[in-house]
């Protein structure tokens, strides 16, 4: 466990971080529909006489610092998954959305230290920012176009880890998680009765020669990419060759050299697959994520306040917190919240936490800008 001592004034909040995230944990909801959660954290903040705007269905409010040449952004993501919960909480969810991925953590860890900032001034001006649209949305940078890091000079997030004992911290330099293009790739070809097959183009065929190619799509970047074909749809009916088909697929990168080769030769194979069965074809892109880059400052800063934090190595999965890294310094860090009781994965439908954990997470934040 991380030797990281527990402030007497992190401790007394205690009964607010756990009540708050459970009163979050039974109103999950999707992205940019967090109407509920929204409205929560607004009522919070006001009762303690934060001033509130609204940025879709996301919140920020600002906190005055003795030092006001500077501002530090902290970030909670607000939404939920679309999971059925299976866990036997009393407090959990039964709208068919899930707080699988910790997101009711975070937002109780900031509204919590919304309290803790109204008797401990920070050191300079801190803006808390509670962002919508976090899970395949792109929340974040509709957030940044509404004014959400104007007059931000450094920006940090925390992220719940289940597979890290509780109370840990990591980070690294650099790439943590990866960017990521979500797309489909369509092919078009001619119908016609299987008896008559001469006279359609057969999608199917074309699609199955894709398959079979696309490992080599990305095998010179294969350290450093990701590209993943998760859903194939084809055809009409048994008798028919097939005029479209279909491919849900995914590309995680940490390089944007790398993302653009990628696609390259991925449109590359899709040409050779039209010239050898007379098909056509389509990319649709439908979101990207910038990678998220942590600063070697931020992260130096961190590690001096906290000389325990452990080293961390880049994952595949995307992270919305890297549209805020791209445009200030910061970084992220990871908060381990496992123990004997909690180990499910993130974004699963059993997925829970040891509350005690979100106590570290609200020291780190304190520490953070309250020095």
């Amino acid at each position: 466990m991380l030797d990281m001592k527990i402030s007497a004034q992190v401790s007394d909040l205690f009964d607010l971080v756990k009540s708050t995230r459970r009163d979050l944990h039974r109103i999950p909801e999707e992205s940019e529909k967090e109407f509920r959660t929204s409205e929560y954290i607004m009522r919070f903040l006001s009762a303690r006489g934060y001033k509130c705007k609204k940025i879709g269905t996301g919140v920020i409010t600002d906190v005055a610092g003795k030092d006001n040449s500077k501002r530090i952004a902290l970030r909670a993501d607000i939404d939920a998954l679309p999971l059925c919960e299976k866990t036997e909480v009393d407090y959990r969810s039964d709208n068919g959305f899930m707080h699988a991925c910790g997101h009711d953590g975070h937002t109780a860890v900031l509204l919590a230290l919304s309290e803790l900032l109204k008797s401990q001034k920070p050191e300079c001006n801190v803006r808390l920012i509670f962002q919508f649209g976090e899970e395949g949305y792109g929340g974040a940078a509709k957030m940044i176009e509404d004014g959400a890091l104007k007059g931000v000079d450094e920006a940090y997030a925390l992220h719940v880890d289940p597979s890290a004992e509780k109370g840990t911290l990591s980070t690294c330099v650099g790439a943590m998680f990866a960017g990521a293009v979500e797309f489909d790739f369509e092919i078009y070809g001619k119908s016609a009765h299987c008896a008559d097959a001469a006279k359609g183009t057969d999608a199917l065929k074309a699609m199955n020669y894709v398959l079979c190619n696309a490992d080599g799509v990305n095998a010179h970047r294969k350290n450093n990419s990701l590209f993943h074909i998760g859903k194939v749809v084809a055809g009409d009916a048994r008798n028919i060759v097939a005029a479209n088909a279909k491919a849900w697929c995914t590309l995680r990168f940490f390089d944007e050299a790398d993302r653009e080769s990628v696609m390259m030769n991925l449109s590359r194979l899709l040409v050779d697959s039209d010239n050898k069965f007379g098909t056509s074809h389509r990319i649709t892109v439908e979101t990207v994520y910038e990678p998220l880059i942590n600063s070697s400052a931020a992260v130096n800063k961190v590690k001096r306040l906290f000389p325990e934090m452990r080293e961390c190595a880049p994952r595949y999965t995307a992270e919305d917190f890297g549209a805020f890294l791209a445009r200030v310094p910061g970084c992220m860090v990871w908060l381990g919240v496992k123990d004997g009781d909690f180990s499910s994965p993130l974004h699963s439908d059993t997925f829970g936490m040891n509350e005690d954990a979100l106590l570290y997470g609200l020291e780190y934040f304190r520490k953070l800008v309250c020095g």
